[in-house]
């Protein structure tokens, strides 16, 4: 394998069918695959369910709320390419950031996100009435930003080798028991590892093509994180929580 796409997902399983629909429909290279790790979903997720060639789904068992940190680590352990394509379940990688990573030789390349909805059929759309119904601002369709939302630190093409010599996701930013604030989380902690590993070594970060995301949390227009079931249910308080059911 060249390339290792991971998801770390709980519940989602609207979401994870899309996307898997998505996927299938690019036509990739035999060289590419994909890991779902389900971090503790409820029911679990079950690879028959998926058709997707090279798909390896690997259960963490884990119900502990707020692990994703510690499932995506699993996903890399699993991964055969010496490139991975690390991304969350809300966001939608496209055919052009797939390749970019397919082909990348740098050391780590991030994604501009814009938004749109994947439809249950796994296409992309970006009409303003679909965007409306997913709870997209529609005013800020009006401003200089338009589509576009912002480049996220939890979406990234690295060398295998590279995210392990930064030590991967700290598990410990993975264990409050609650959401991490944004400076707690393990996305921020490994970007925090990169920039000084960048500087010392003189690397400059690549910019790939665009990617898309779900309008939800602070661009949907109630706050919601999980529009239409599609993701989870849990709570982004800073406050502990119960274990998973």
């Amino acid at each position: 394998m060249k390339l290792s796409v991971v998801i770390a997902v709980y519940n989602s399983h609207g979401a994870v069918a899309r996307n898997v629909k998505h996927f299938k429909a690019m036509d990739l290279p035999d060289d590419i695959e994909f890991i779902i790790v389900d971090d503790g979903s409820n029911p679990p997720h079950k690879i028959e369910d998926y058709n997707l060639p090279n798909l390896k789904l690997h259960q963490t068992n884990d119900k502990r709320p707020w692990t994703q940190g510690i499932a995506r680590n699993a996903g890399v352990k699993l991964a055969a390419g010496d490139y991975i394509l690390c991304t969350d379940i809300d966001h939608i990688l496209s055919k052009e950031a797939i390749m970019a990573s397919y082909h990348y030789e740098g050391s780590k390349m991030i994604f501009p996100r814009y938004f749109a909805v994947l439809l249950e059929d796994g296409t992309l759309s970006q009409e303003p009435e679909i965007l409306e119904e997913y709870g997209m601002q529609m005013e800020r369709l009006q401003t200089r930003r338009g589509l576009y939302a912002s480049v996220h630190g939890n979406t990234y093409c690295m060398k295998k080798s590279t995210f392990w010599d930064l030590g991967g996701n700290l598990e410990a930013r993975s264990l409050f028991g609650r959401h991490a604030g944004s400076r707690e989380g393990e996305d921020s902690d490994l970007n925090s590892k990169w920039n000084h590993y960048a500087a010392k070594n003189g690397i400059q970060i690549s910019v790939g093509p665009a990617i898309y995301m779900f309008p939800i949390a602070r661009y949907h227009v109630t706050g919601d994180f999980n529009p239409k079931g599609l993701f989870h249910d849990l709570s982004q308080a800073q406050e502990t929580q119960p274990l998973k059911p």
